[in-house]
């Protein structure tokens, strides 16, 4: 049984795989901001036991792009989930690898500025040992002057 027709048994029931990346793109195509409401909803279907997938991690950077003017809330999820796809469900365990790394960037750099750099900074902080090239991308999108705009508006 591969993946994707997997199911399993939540709290919530008997629920596939497909179901949790049916609730991201659903929350996606709604057309409308997140709310905390659905961002508790994702967390649920989400953390539950196994964390993300790749393709659910997609979905998650597809949903961030959909959105205008997120709630906090989802911000804070975002970083939290997809930091422990990329640090900690990866193998080697707190080790970033070069693969890894060019898709995070590559997907960062579509994102909301602050969600981006709140993103790439945690996985840095988090991470045990990361390629030096991303620690100075990080640091470039850090310096970037739209970023310190950003950052010295929420002061």
């Amino acid at each position: 049984m591969n993946q994707a027709s997997a199911a399993k048994i939540s709290l919530f029931g008997l629920e596939t795989f497909d179901e949790r990346r049916a609730l991201i793109f659903s929350l996606a195509r709604g057309g409308r901001d997140l709310l905390p409401a659905d961002v508790r909803q994702l967390r649920r279907a989400l953390f539950e036991d196994e964390g993300v997938n790749l393709d659910e991690a997609q979905a998650l950077f597809d949903l961030e792009r959909a959105q205008d003017a997120p709630c906090a809330e989802w911000t804070e999820f975002l970083v939290e989930c997809l930091t422990d796809h990329v640090v900690w469900q990866s193998r080697p365990t707190g080790v970033v690898v070069d693969e890894q790394a060019e898709w995070l960037v590559q997907e960062v750099d579509r994102c909301r500025l602050p969600t981006g750099v709140a993103l790439l900074a945690n996985v840095l902080a988090e991470a045990h040992r990361a390629p030096g090239w991303l620690i100075a991308a990080v640091r470039a999108r850090v310096a970037a002057p739209e970023v310190q705009a950003e950052l010295a508006r929420d002061d």
